[in-house]
């Protein structure tokens, strides 16, 4: 759904009715959704770490790094040791490979793969109605 850009977007009443439904459960968290591409971040890669746990002190600055957008920690299996994810972005190509140097500094010569975004495909929400 989308929501009219303005000072004040929902009443008091949407506002509690929203506030309810995130206590009670039916749904769980109402955020802006952001076309990366449409402000000019249009180098995308996903990194996947040869990394099987993560450290608070290491998840706390991936989190402060502001071009990933996502990190994702799964099983690793014997053919794709890969368990920690980072989704970056850049505005160019040379900024990318620049923010994978980053990176790779910061997780001090753990081994990666660099998935380079090719196409994206139209992100849809799951509406079972």
């Amino acid at each position: 759904m989308d929501i009219e850009i303005k000072s004040q977007p929902f009443t008091l009443r949407e506002l509690e009715k929203i506030k309810q439904d995130l206590i009670s459960g039916k749904i769980r968290r109402f955020a802006a959704i952001v076309s990366h591409y449409k402000l000019g971040f249009t180098h995308n890669a996903l990194i996947a770490w040869k990394k099987k746990a993560v450290s608070p002190l290491l998840s706390k600055k991936l989190k402060a790094e502001e071009f990933i957008s996502h990190i994702y920690l799964r099983k690793s299996a014997p053919l794709w040791p890969y368990g920690l994810y980072t989704m970056i972005h850049a505005r160019s190509k040379k900024e990318l490979n620049t923010r994978i140097q980053e990176l790779s500094k910061l997780m001090r010569g753990c081994g990666f793969k660099v998935l380079r975004t090719v196409r994206e495909f139209k992100k849809t929400s799951f509406n079972p109605v």
